[in-house]
């Protein structure tokens, strides 16, 4: 059992670290095109989060090694999951097909910031991380986190600081009924990727 304890540390430790490594080289590259306005972006900022969590991560395996996570730190974990998550489906299905596969999942670091972040981070959290319990109001934290972004996004759209990012935070040219319907769906999103996400957790406590 500790043998495989070890080595549950070991990946976890190692897929932080890749973790950290390529959200390092995705930012480096978001700062160079876009400047102070990266953080303008729901995928910069949930791959930013990710960066840090893996940071923190690792650091407390470092030091604790053996000992669960702290409970806000599984917390930002579940965020960066289901928004990354989010990021990748929202890529796949609504941008893509509209300008383009490559695009989003081939070009510069697309493939770190819509498929390979979001991949490590529900690997890692779901499946490798000691599987405790989460603070109850854990289900609802990643849609309150995307709801905070998308109403300040909308707010700094209504005072034209922003125009999008993306289409439906765009008040001036999209219908009220469009704007409500995407937050709506996101929210849904949100609290099943959630549950899925604990789901798994809570399934291997029990294995």
């Amino acid at each position: 059992m500790e043998k495989s304890e070890n080595k549950r540390i070991r990946t976890l430790i190692v897929l932080h670290a890749i973790l950290v490594f390529l959200e390092a080289v995705a930012l480096a590259h978001d700062i160079r095109v876009f400047g102070a306005g990266l953080f303008q972006y729901y995928t910069i900022n949930s791959n930013v989060l990710q960066m840090v969590v893996s940071v923190l991560i690792i650091r407390h395996l470092f030091r604790n090694r053996g000992a669960a996570l702290p409970g806000g730190i599984r917390v930002c974990h579940l965020i960066c999951a289901v928004c990354l998550t989010i990021t990748f489906f929202i890529a796949l299905l609504v941008l893509a097909p509209q300008e383009g596969f490559a695009y989003y999942f081939l070009s510069d670091v697309a493939p770190i910031n819509h498929f390979l972040g979001p991949l490590l981070s529900v690997v890692t959290f779901a499946f490798l991380d000691r599987p405790e319990r989460l603070p109850k109001y854990a289900l609802f934290a990643p849609m309150a986190a995307s709801l905070t972004y998308g109403f300040i996004a909308l707010i700094l759209n209504i005072a034209h600081v922003l125009d999008g990012p993306y289409f439906f935070l765009r008040v001036y040219d999209e219908a009220a009924s469009t704007v409500i319907m995407w937050f709506a769906i996101i929210a849904v999103l949100c609290i099943g990727l959630s549950s899925l996400y604990l789901g798994i957790r809570r399934a291997r406590r029990k294995s």
